[in-house]
């Protein structure tokens, strides 16, 4: 539906279209252009999306934008071929995943996306972008904007709901981040409009400034995928270690104290063995949006391994670390999971066992203090789960075995 709906309205929008030699200078500098791009960066193209398949996020809005502010709607969608094909030609054909029909519904959506926003700028400023010292230009390009990113996003959304039949906003338009990224991109479409239209040479000074885009794209999305846990999108151990190393450094500058929880599902195997193993990533996702929910701004959650989770809380004393974690025994106790998208019962009757330690109290390195909240865990563990526990550190050797103070 939707390319064949690209097709007929390309179709209808060119039967009076007038293409004159300038727009055929423009179209030639465009593509130029976009493929000298799609060249330079193809290397880096290909390991972002290898790292981060995201419809949401495609740098090469600069030049399709463009092209509908500037050109007619009959030369649009050979701008949105040329580059798309150079893209899977160049970039897309070793990265698993990227299919052929892909690359045909998402061209689609882009020629559509531009004749939408063709119309919407004809439509409030029709005298065209030549005249880009006029207030109602001005707002009929960011109208185009709205409108080619509406059409655009919406399009991808529809069919992502529709190939993974449940509706997840976040999947389906995609996060702040990239969405941030996508109207920026578009800005940058409208700036090269106007350059070309004042001179199609000044169009050239947009590339450097999009291969340092790109290349900090793909730094952004490998440090978050070094630093990020997959299942629960929280900080994974390595990267809540480097954060928390940093704050206890920082806490023995200023001398003050370091909260640390260790919190631990209680009986997690029970719910993989009954409900299999998707059930147990949600339930997982569940208790770390919970633990996220109690924490701090500035408090750092991260997934230590497995079922077991880790807070950091900067500026805490013993008094407040425990009532976090009552807090978050609370909230996971009343936890209702959905073993399904389409409801038919929930996992509920959750609890988990908490562990809490703080610096300076149980040694001078971060070790000594998860060490202590460690064998407090295991405290509450064996006192019979679903509580939080301290223990006290033996007076003048804090490598000293450990007693249990008491819980609750």
């Amino acid at each position: 539906m939707v390319e064949l709906t690209a097709v007929a309205v390309t179709a209808l929008l060119s039967r009076q279209a007038v293409v004159t030699t300038a727009d055929l200078t423009a179209l030639g500098i465009i593509v130029g252009l976009g493929l000298l791009m799609g060249e330079l960066t193809r290397h880096v193209e290909r390991v972002r999306r290898r790292f981060n398949d995201t419809p949401h996020v495609n740098l090469t809005s600069v030049w399709t934008f463009s092209a509908a502010l500037v050109l007619p709607p009959a030369l649009t969608p050979a701008v949105v071929g040329a580059l798309y094909l150079h893209l899977f030609w160049r970039s897309w054909y070793r990265v698993r995943g990227v299919r052929a029909y892909r690359l045909v519904f998402t061209a689609s959506t882009v020629a559509l996306a531009a004749h939408t926003g063709w119309l919407v700028r004809e439509l409030v400023a029709p005298a065209g972008p030549d005249q880009w010292d006029r207030p109602v230009t001005v707002v009929a390009v960011a109208l185009a904007v709205l409108a080619y990113s509406a059409v655009n996003s919406g399009l991808v959304a529809a069919a992502i709901t529709l190939h993974e039949r449940r509706l997840d906003l976040r999947r389906a338009l995609g996060t702040g981040k990239e969405n941030a990224l996508e109207y920026g991109t578009l800005g940058l479409g409208a700036i090269t409009a106007l350059l070309i239209s004042f001179n199609p040479a000044w169009a050239l000074m947009v590339v450097p400034a999009l291969l340092v885009l790109h290349r900090s794209v793909l730094m952004r999305q490998l440090e978050e995928a070094a630093s990020t846990d997959q299942k629960t999108g929280l900080a994974n151990a390595t990267a809540w270690t480097t954060l928390a190393t940093a704050e206890i450094q920082r806490a023995a500058r200023d001398g003050s104290q370091v909260g640390v929880l260790m919190v631990d599902l209680d009986r997690f195997k029970a719910v993989n063995d009954a409900h299999g193993h998707l059930v147990g990533d949600r339930v997982l996702q569940a208790v770390a949006d919970t633990l996220t929910a109690c924490a701090r701004r500035y408090d750092v959650v991260g997934r230590w391994g497995g079922e077991e989770f880790v807070m950091l809380c900067p500026e805490v004393d013993a008094e407040a670390l425990r009532a976090i974690g009552e807090r978050v025994c609370e909230r996971v106790r009343e936890l209702r999971v959905p073993i399904s998208e389409t409801g038919g019962g929930a996992v509920d009757r959750l609890s988990v066992s908490v562990g809490v330690a703080c610096y300076p109290e149980f040694g001078p390195e971060l070790q000594d203090v998860l060490l202590a909240a460690d064998d407090a865990l295991f405290v509450a563990k064996d006192s019979g789960r679903n509580q939080v526990q301290t223990i006290v550190a033996a007076i003048g050797d804090v490598g000293a075995p450990r007693a249990p103070s008491t819980g609750s």
